[in-house]
């Protein structure tokens, strides 16, 4: 699944999330691989590098969050939120990024393995971290795109150049796949 937004406003993020549930599906019947990467490029405007935001969230029918890629501008951190196997709620925290909260534009690369997660920030890798083995995400409840952390109703404002999901983990980016404007 891969596709090219520009510009996102607050109105156009609800047809984002309505666009990507039933492109996850389809592309994902059976649920997010075990191994994926999570690549994309984006610049975020004015308020929102204070702010503690989910970039993407995906929750199950109930509302509960399965899995997360959230920008905590509050302590310059990107964190990988995700479900385990036992059903408990895990989070690999990449401390200290005040090189990505800003207003220029990053590529942002999360390689999420069997055991691990490894987080790459406009091409040079800044963490890997070894993780619990992660449950499978259930494709039938919410896709969010921008969104508060404690408040997932209101939108934050931010650009999107690209967002994709890729299986081949093995396959090896390069700054060409990544490259922000």
């Amino acid at each position: 699944m891969h596709g090219n937004i520009t510009n996102l406003s607050k109105a156009n993020m609800y047809k984002i999330s309505d666009y990507l549930a039933p492109c996850f599906r389809s592309a994902y019947p059976l649920g997010l691989p075990e191994e994926f990467e999570f690549v994309t490029v984006l610049r975020m405007n004015g308020s929102t590098v204070t702010k503690n935001w989910n970039f993407w969230l995906m929750q199950d029918l109930n509302g509960e969050e399965q899995l997360a890629v959230r920008l905590n501008g509050e302590s310059l951190s990107l964190e990988f939120t995700f479900t385990t196997l036992n059903k408990t709620r895990e989070t690999a925290v990449f401390p200290f990024l005040p090189f990505l909260f800003n207003s220029q534009w990053h590529s942002i690369l999360l390689k999420v393995n069997k055991h691990s997660v490894t987080l790459f920030v406009d091409c040079i890798m800044v963490d890997s971290q070894n993780t619990p083995q992660r449950g499978i995400v259930n494709l039938d409840g919410y896709t969010l795109i921008g969104k508060l952390k404690d408040n997932p109703v209101l939108a934050v404002p931010f650009e999107l150049q690209s967002m994709h999901i890729h299986c081949d983990v093995g396959r090896p980016r390069t700054c060409n796949d990544l490259s922000a404007r």
